[in-house]
């Protein structure tokens, strides 16, 4: 379990860098000329909170086909998306207005859950890489000394 929340605080701080970028983006896109106060900058670190719920509810130290995981995934994005678009946008009506916003937070959420998983492998696989080399150099010297 304690691996799992190391884990999840790097997810966080993974998904708290892409949703300012996407805050950013969107922000350009819909509403250039808008300005905020200081309390934006907390705005990041509750929706990466937020993204990081379903991942410890989901958690499990079993073994998972690759279909299970798939699924497992699938309805941890909906779960995120679910979440923050009912804290963003569950006292607003939507409306030809708030659409545009609405869409482009959706597919932010899909987009930024993405990337999260790849960065997640990509650190993943560097790290397998890693222990296989130190692996490869311990057996050549465990060899070496009984030789």
């Amino acid at each position: 379990m304690k691996d799992h929340i190391k884990e999840t605080l790097g997810i966080f701080f993974i998904a708290v860098t892409l949703i300012d970028a996407a805050m950013f983006i969107l922000g350009m896109m819909l509403q250039p000329d808008m300005q905020f106060g200081y309390e934006a900058f907390v705005y990041p670190l509750i929706y990466g909170a937020i993204g990081c719920i379903p991942s410890l509810i989901f958690y499990t130290k079993k073994e998972m086909t690759f279909k299970q995981a798939l699924v497992r995934d699938l309805l941890q994005m909906f779960m995120i998306a679910g979440l923050i678009v009912g804290v963003m946008f569950g006292s607003i009506k939507l409306t030809s207005d708030t659409l545009p916003q609405f869409i482009g937070v959706v597919i932010s959420i899909v987009i930024i859950y993405i990337l999260v998983n790849v960065i997640g492998w990509v650190f993943d696989m560097k790290t397998a890489v890693k222990m296989t080399e130190d692996l490869k150099k311990y057996q050549e010297k465990i060899t070496e000394e009984n030789a």
